[in-house]
């Protein structure tokens, strides 16, 4: 017998379909016309089966000698979600760097942290503060224009400098962050000197149904609520996302009593759009956010007495009721991104790269003081990034990147603060080139380039009797890096790499003047030590001053070896920095506002030499369990003294208890996570408060370091997780420092006022779903 197979819809013919007669074992398969035939039948009438992949059985009777048509309705399967887990592929550049990626389900665990304090669980990584609202990371000590952050492709133009400016990040917007350990000044430019901080939107892909994302949670230290959306689509050509957030957070407490004024709100939101042509991608993006973030009430002291008690007292000098207020001292800040991005691939392994962006930062800080509405800075600063980059086709084992970029800020001072400006205003201009290749034989992998910059700059400010100065400067310089990775075995991996880094002094470094926060602060070239005593009347040229740019080198070597359910992971870095700027305390000095703590910069030669190591152990399918351990020594090789404001030794432990389906959950998993940190063993010497202010002490510029009091002692924290999945809603349960432990942070400048908040309990929910395609 005979016949053709077609399908239902097209009625075009379907080869591969398989024939067979029911209760016998003849059969046969159809050519590329969809034909068959099937010899050698002892019966007239015969039942066929008729199966292919894609298509749904079907079962026919069938007559001797008769040549008909078949037909097969395809079939729509319905598989059950699949997730692939995979190392992120690095980029070119950093291959042979250590670093380590985060992605969507452990940012948004808690959309509530800050930047710094998502990555802050990954070792060698950790975040200075001002208070409970202004957190930057800090990646092997270095922390502020030392670290590049690249936010969708852009460095994050904000104003990056001091310890009380975090960048304005909407991690709930952040698809996935990437944290680069090494100098990866080649690749992204000056300000990644020790490390780079990539944060990446949500991807905008092709034939995406559409989804829907809404989250929501509330924590009950702050009796802080948040919300959030996300939307998006993608066809054939076309894909875009929305996404918006809002949070909320009053007052603090500690487990003793409140930290008043220490709440914040902010609010933001981003879309992307691709265009999709044969071989073009149009990308265009934008980014705003709007923060108020309050700090501490009880840092600002009125007196020397005030000053004294506030510094040496157990508890704030001023502790008031819970509220949503955000009060005076506090920061207000906006920040504008918009990007546009054109991909052009002539070949399937070659890439033109095209990028320009902008970015306007708004900030105004306000303080106590008479005419307290008045902000006491307010700053704009605008920045335009344009970059080219070329991914050419591989060429004799050669696979790389070239690329040029240009860069440019303008910062300026808004008037009306009856103030002298803290930072003058300034232009940077900045022209760059790279190259980077990589080549491959057998397990190795070597990978090289070379960077150069040119950066000038144009700076007008004000001297103390409100004359004009003016400086103009600039500075060049080669970087460069070479790297190797090895391949051991199957299931072990090293990698090294050393590069060399450049930054150019910020501006307030170089030129800060007056009072911010808790402090009074004087930069690199406006202060004079003239027989002990300190001089602010003039400032200093760049050109007559002995003030160079930070240039650093990094050697850093990462094993990784994963076997029979261990994963150990030990990387061990050693880190020179000439020139290295650092801000010291001077002393007490009186001000118009009330006695404050007295900062200068200065330059050393500093050395940094540390290792992280994690091991992660799969003990069972339910059970698994991570251990970490990061320690850095640092010193100002130079006087031979430590450095202030280093992080201290750390270690957790996490161990991860993953029920899979619970009663009428659809997964749970339940983390506990104990963890140390150690006092710093390598602070500075203690100078009183008392001696500064009735000069029993005598500090001058050339002082040994001090530090107004002694670090504080090592603390133990308890953190516990729940999560859990019930259809489409995503529940998580965390207790932060579930103990109430009361303790200090060395690397919070508030420690000199107040201890850290007590217990968080938070709640987070998110309901997400997908439409079918």
């Amino acid at each position: 017998m005979s016949g053709t197979v077609l399908d239902i819809e097209t009625k075009q013919p379907i080869p591969n379909a398989i024939v067979k007669v029911k209760g016998s074992e003849r059969y046969a398969s159809t050519d590329t016309e969809g034909n068959f035939k099937i010899d050698r039948l002892c019966s007239k009438e015969n039942t066929l089966v008729i199966s292919c992949i894609g298509y749904a059985d079907s079962t026919k009777e069938h007559e001797h000698d008769s040549a008909i048509h078949f037909y097969l309705t395809q079939e729509v399967t319905g598989l059950d979600e699949v997730t692939i887990q995979a190392e992120r592929h690095k980029e070119k550049g950093t291959e042979t760097i250590s670093q380590v990626s985060i992605g969507k389900v452990e940012i948004i665990s808690n959309p509530t942290q800050s930047l710094a304090s998502t990555l802050s669980s990954q070792q060698g990584v950790t975040f200075t503060s001002t208070g409970t609202n202004v957190q930057l990371p800090v990646i092997h000590g270095l922390y502020g224009n030392r670290i590049l952050i690249l936010n969708n492709g852009l460095k994050h133009g904000f104003q990056n400098w001091g310890t009380d400016h975090a960048p304005e990040i909407d991690i709930t917007a952040a698809n996935s962050i990437t944290l680069v350990k090494g100098a990866a000044g080649v690749r992204y430019g000056p300000e990644a000197l020790g490390g780079a901080i990539i944060i990446e939107p949500n991807p905008l892909l092709l034939n995406d149904p559409l989804y829907v994302s809404i989250g929501m949670g509330y924590q009950t230290n702050g009796r802080g609520y948040n919300t959030n959306i996300e939307v998006g689509k993608g066809n054939k050509n076309w894909s875009y996302f929305v996404n918006g957030n809002y949070t909320k957070i009053g007052d603090r407490n500690t487990p003793k009593y409140n930290l008043t004024n220490s709440g914040k709100e902010e609010k933001a939101f981003s879309f992307g759009v691709l265009h999709h042509l044969d071989r073009f991608d149009f990308k265009i993006y934008y980014s705003f956010v709007d923060q108020n973030l309050a700090l501490l009430r009880s840092s600002i002291a009125s007196s020397p007495d005030a000053f004294i008690r506030a510094i040496n007292s157990d508890e704030p000098v001023i502790v008031n009721p819970f509220s949503y207020d955000i009060n005076e001292p506090n920061q207000l800040t906006q920040h504008h991104l918009a990007k546009a991005e054109v991909n052009w691939w002539y070949n399937e392994a070659a890439r033109l790269t095209l990028i320009g962006g902008v970015q306007l930062n708004k900030r105004d800080e306000f303080d106590v003081r008479r005419n307290a509405e008045l902000p006491i800075i307010d700053l704009d600063l605008i920045t335009y990034d344009y970059q080219l980059e070329w991914k050419h086709p591989e060429w004799n084992n050669l696979d790389g990147i070239l690329g040029i970029q240009y860069f440019s800020q303008n910062n300026d001072n808004n008037p009306g603060t009856n103030t002298t400006p803290f930072i003058p205003n300034y232009n940077t201009n900045r022209f760059s080139s790279f190259a980077i290749e990589s080549i491959d034989f057998g397990k190795n992998t070597i990978e090289a380039g070379i960077r150069f910059d040119f950066e000038s700059n144009d700076v007008r400010g004000r001297e103390t009797n409100q004359d004009i100065f003016r400086d103009n400067y600039s500075f060049s310089n080669f970087t460069g890096s070479l790297g190797y990775v090895r391949q051991l075995s199957e299931n072990s991996t090293f990698r090294t790499n050393i590069g060399t880094a450049w930054r150019t002094p910020n501006v307030a470094e170089l030129f800060s003047f007056g009072q911010e926060g808790f402090r009074t602060t004087f930069g690199l070239l406006r202060f004079a030590d003239t027989n002990g005593q300190l001089s602010t009347d003039e400032v200093v040229l760049l050109e007559e001053s002995t003030v160079d740019s930070e240039r650093g080198y990094k050697f850093i070597n990462e094993f990784k070896t994963n076997k029979n359910g261990n994963l150990h992971n030990l990387t061990v870095y050693s880190h020179y920095i000439e020139n290295y700027i650092f801000d010291k305390p001077l002393g007490v000095f009186g001000t118009v506002r009330g006695p404050m703590p007295a900062f200068i910069f200065d330059q050393a030669d500093a050395l940094f030499f540390g290792a992280d190591y994690s091991w992660k152990k799969e003990w069972s399918e339910k059970f698994s369990s991570v251990f970490g351990f990061s320690y850095l020594w640092s010193r100002n090789i130079g006087d031979n003294e430590p450095l202030i404001n280093q992080p201290p030794i750390t270690t957790s432990f996490e161990l991860q208890w993953d029920h899979g389906k619970l009663w009428e959950l659809e997964s749970s998993k339940l983390t506990i996570r104990p963890s140390y940190t150690f006092q710093q063993f390598q602070a500075p010497r203690t100078v009183s408060p008392e001696s500064l202010v009735d000069g029993s002490a005598v500090i001058t510029t050339n002082s040994e370091i001090f530090d107004f009091i002694d670090a504080p002692k090592g603390y133990f924290l308890l953190d516990l997780t729940w999560r859990f999945k019930w259809k489409s809603l995503n529940v998580g349960i965390t207790a932060q420092n579930l103990l109430n432990t009361n303790y200090r942070d060395y690397l919070n400048e508030m420690r000199y006022f107040a201890d850290e908040p007590g217990r968080n309990i938070l709640f987070n929910l998110n309901y997400s779903f997908k439409t079918k395609k």
